[in-house]
């Protein structure tokens, strides 16, 4: 049997496409017609279609997934990567793999979004930093994730809290009427929602679980706290730990959480609303206060909590030094290291980063 106007048979077909295994396009080449002319008789004979190519080069899921999702490739440039002709055939691999699809916006956007993971660990000390220096908006179908610095690690905290959801971009922003910082963001999959509201209360599941409660204070205290090692009376010295802040509710459970569990702490009011902390600086928009841990076994207790979940580089240089030398009552031996960290903490501020080059420190967009 010969198909109607064309110069071969079933037979002649069977042998090419299945034997010979040619492609359909180069089947049509030898008979002058293109591909979907070999596919419609393929079809017409009942001649069974080879097996899905995708079958032929075995791509691990999680690699698949990498690419895809994390390094934000498109499905051609996979297909590409493997010698695989059509960006189709990966996303079949995607659907057998149970590998979710982009939405049209996903697919277009130059940076990747992955979704949250929802680990409450992670929820937690994210709405640590919510509360405290951190802002978050939505950016189209986005939240972006933002902040404005002078300090080169709350740059690098948001990379290492978030890198592997967005990528973390930084512009220098100039203002006449202020020092020069840095405005960094990370723009997030819709799944981060639950940062659009800053919280003005320690949320009932974090406060019910001790390790979600001080990933979520580490968190607000890279933002707002502060350890300082001081002279006390004659060449001792005392270790302090001091959140300041406005958010006074919040303030008030973390004292009341942190007195469930054996601290001491205190609540001062620091500055009253419509103070200015500097000349430089706009007045406080709402009253300022002050908690503070004196208790040096508390002190260094609470140290060994924060260290499990800190990602602020200058705060965790602070914090390992005052529990190297939790044991020293010296000033006389203990201020030349603390104040050599205070140092190298000053030289890595903006002003002092921009003397030394001329440029950001990550990628700027």
């Amino acid at each position: 049997m010969q198909g109607k106007g064309l110069k071969f048979t079933k037979e002649q077909l069977e042998e090419l496409y299945i034997q010979k295994r040619l492609s359909l396009n180069q089947i049509g080449e030898k008979f002058g017609c293109n591909g979907t002319n070999i596919l419609y008789w393929l079809k017409k004979y009942n001649i069974p279609r080879r097996g899905a190519y995708l079958k032929k080069i075995d791509i691990p899921k999680e690699v698949l997934y990498d690419l895809y999702w994390r390094k934000n490739w498109s499905s051609s440039r996979i297909a590409k990567k493997f010698g695989i002709k059509h960006g189709r055939t990966i996303v079949q691999k995607l659907t057998k793999a149970g590998i979710p699809r982009k939405t049209v916006s996903e697919a277009t956007t130059r940076k990747y979004k992955n979704k949250f993971s929802e680990n409450l660990m992670e929820k937690a000390y994210l709405l640590g930093l919510r509360t405290g220096d951190f802002h978050a908006r939505w950016m189209k179908l986005c939240v972006r994730f933002q902040s404005t610095t002078t300090h080169l690690a709350l740059l690098e905290l948001l990379d290492k809290s978030l890198s592997k959801y967005g990528k973390t971009c930084t512009y220098l922003s100039k203002n006449p009427a202020r020092e020069d910082e840095w405005f960094i963001y990370t723009d997030l999959n819709a799944s981060f929602s639950f940062l659009i509201e800053k919280p003005e209360r320690i949320p009932e599941w974090i406060l019910m679980n001790n390790n979600y409660f001080f990933a979520f204070l580490t968190a607000y205290s890279d933002c707002e706290g502060a350890f300082t090692v001081v002279k006390s009376h004659k060449n001792c010295v005392r270790f302090v730990f001091s959140i300041a802040s406005g958010d006074k509710g919040v303030l008030e459970q973390t004292k009341e959480k942190l007195e469930s569990l054996g601290y001491h702490p205190r609540i001062y009011l620091d500055a009253l609303k419509g103070t200015r902390p500097a000349e430089n600086m706009g007045p406080f928009r709402k009253d300022m206060y002050d908690l503070t841990l004196y208790p040096k076994k508390e002190v260094i207790q609470l140290i060994e909590e924060f260290l499990k979940y800190s990602k602020h580089s200058e705060k965790i240089r602070k914090m390992q030094y005052i529990l190297k030398n939790k044991n020293d009552n010296s000033w006389k031996s203990i201020s030349p290291g603390w104040k050599k960290i205070k140092r190298e903490i000053q030289r890595e501020l903006l002003k002092n980063q921009t003397k030394e080059k001329k440029k950001n420190p990550l990628r700027v967009d």
